[in-house]
Formats: C-alpha cells, sequence, structure tokens
C-alpha cells in the first residue's frame, strides 16, 4: 500500500521513531523532575526533547520521546506502560503523590496500545456472551447437551482454524507484520454465527428423520437435502468477503479474507463432513437427553 512504501522509504533515511514520537505530559507540581534520566534507561528510546511547558498550566512539561525500532510495531506498544511507569517513579522520588493522575502518554503507539488493550477486554467480555447465548438457544432448540457441546465445538475450531490460516497467509505472504487487534473479535461474531446457522439447518433434518428412520440413513438424507442450499449459500457468503481483500484498506483486507476462509470451512469441511461424521459416531448419545431419543427407545422396546 502507498502508505507502507512511504513509511518503508521515510524509515531509510530518518530513524523510525521520528514518524510518530510519544508525546509525554507530566504534572511537574512547580518541581524539578529528572524524569530524562528514567527515560534513558530503557534501550529502545532512541531520544528525547527537551521539555515544553504549557501556555496555560506551566507546570505541564510535555517531552517528545523518539523509539529506536518501529513505533508501529507490538514492540513498541509493549514499552507504553514502561514509559508511564518511567514517569510515575520520576515524580515520585521528588516527593509528589498521586503519580498515577499526573502522567499522560499520546501519540500513535500509544493510541495503539489502548486500542489493543480495549479490544483485549471486549474480547473477553463479547465472546463468552455469544457463545453463552448460542449454546443457550442451541440446548432450547435441539434439546440436546451433547448436540450443543459438538456444535459450538466445531464452529470454533473452524474460527480458530480459519484466523490460523489466514495469519500465516497475512504475514508469510502479504508481508503484514501484525493483524488488527479488533479482527479476530469481528471474525469470531460472524463466524459464529454463520456456522451456527448452518449446523442449525442441517441437523434439525437429521433430528427430523431420526424418527422414522435409522440415524446414519437419516445423516445421509439430511445431509443431502440441505446440501445445496448450504453450498450456495457459503460460496456466496465466502465471495462477498473476499471483495473486501480487494480494497487498499488493510483492516478489511485482513478481515475479509479471514472471515472469506472460516465460511469456505464451514462450508466444505465442518458441514458435509465433520458434524455428520460425529453424530454418527456419538449415536444416540447425541440425542442426549432428547425426547426423540426416548421415544424411539419405547418404540423398539414395543417392536421386540
Amino acid at each position: 500500500m502507498p502508505s507502507r512504501e512511504g513509511f518503508s522509504l521515510i524509515s531509510q533515511a530518518y530513524s523510525p521513531g521520528k514518524l510518530a514520537p510519544v508525546q509525554l505530559v507530566i504534572d511537574t507540581k512547580g518541581k524539578e523532575v529528572a524524569i530524562e534520566s528514567e527515560l534513558k534507561k530503557n534501550t529502545k528510546i532512541g531520544a528525547i526533547s527537551q521539555p515544553q511547558s504549557g501556555k496555560i498550566h506551566e507546570n505541564l512539561k510535555v517531552y517528545h520521546v523518539n523509539f529506536a525500532i518501529n513505533p508501529y510495531s507490538p514492540e513498541a506498544m509493549n514499552e507504553i506502560p514502561k514509559f508511564h511507569k518511567a514517569a510515575e517513579d520520576a515524580l515520585m522520588k521528588t516527593g509528589i503523590t498521586d503519580v498515577h493522575s499526573r502522567v499522560w502518554i499520546a501519540g500513535q503507539t500509544a493510541t495503539q496500545y489502548d486500542t489493543m488493550i480495549t479490544s483485549n477486554k471486549d474480547s473477553s467480555l463479547i465472546i463468552p456472551i455469544i457463545i453463552g447465548l448460542i449454546s443457550l438457544l442451541l440446548v432450547v432448540y435441539l434439546r440436546s447437551i451433547t448436540a450443543m457441546l459438538y456444535l459450538m465445538a466445531t464452529v470454533i475450531l473452524s474460527f480458530a482454524s480459519a484466523l490460523g490460516l489466514g495469519w500465516l497467509i497475512i504475514h508469510h505472504i502479504m508481508g503484514a507484520e501484525a493483524i488488527q487487534g479488533a479482527i479476530p473479535l469481528y471474525s469470531f461474531v460472524f463466524l459464529v454465527a454463520l456456522g451456527e446457522d448452518y449446523n442449525i439447518f442441517m441437523i434439525s433434518r437429521i433430528w427430523k428423520k431420526r424418527k422414522t428412520m435409522p440415524l446414519k440413513q437419516a445423516i445421509r438424507e439430511g445431509v443431502q437435502e440441505t446440501s445445496r442450499v448450504i453450498t450456495s449459500a457459503g460460496v456466496i457468503l465466502a465471495v462477498t468477503f473476499a471483495v473486501l481483500a480487494t480494497l487498499p484498506i488493510q483492516v478489511l483486507v485482513q478481515f475479509g479474507l479471514i472471515t472469506a476462509l472460516g465460511v469456505l470451512m464451514d462450508t466444505f469441511i465442518v458441514r458435509p463432513f465433520l458434524v455428520p461424521a460425529i453424530t454418527a459416531l456419538l449415536g444416540r448419545f447425541a440425542f442426549w437427553p432428547s425426547k426423540i431419543q426416548i421415544a424411539e427407545e419405547q418404540t423398539n422396546q414395543i417392536d421386540s
């Protein structure tokens, strides 16, 4: 992309840290704070500017800190908490209290760090909620705890496989050093919802046919009846998401590629092979504790 090419060209003439310096602001309360000595202990810092005082609040001092490494890299983002701690230590040595509320950090690297922390918090909250809600819906609709467990496991496995394969392509073929932090969460939401939609559509046919025929025959006919609809829908969705990979915006390229791979895996691997195979291997336990299993057992007892 032009922005990445420009960054590479400028980095050859200037230090990469000069392209995105970190703005470190501290409230000195009118005291002399030796913050430079604390920051220079970090070997990843290239240069530190002279402090500038605020026009209104003269006790506020602004330092421009240049990295000696790529300021957009995950390694640089991990240095932001160290900057914060170094500034707090320097303030504490001068006898200033409540140092946590007297340090502020700005700049592209700090913004990316905050985005990463927020995305991680959102993922730790949203992903369990999504899994819990979909699991509850599966239990209510299928009335089978066993089916809920392996249907959820298959779509999560499909998501993880798509994320891993997408990262291999993005990193080793496209040359990107990392993926945008929110992409795993966005992809998870789409792929789990779409995957369970296909699973419910197919497994409900198997459940219905299981009442009147052996399980293996019910699986075979259920897969055959739903294959055209699910395959067509999966291909259309995959192509739609793949179109995003043609746009000159990196986040859309990564999201479109990973989501398209996940839809294809779910359409051609999970739905036609993995889910039917697990259902066949589990046999009557796939319906536990569904009423379908109880009704069939009573029918078999009467026939015998």
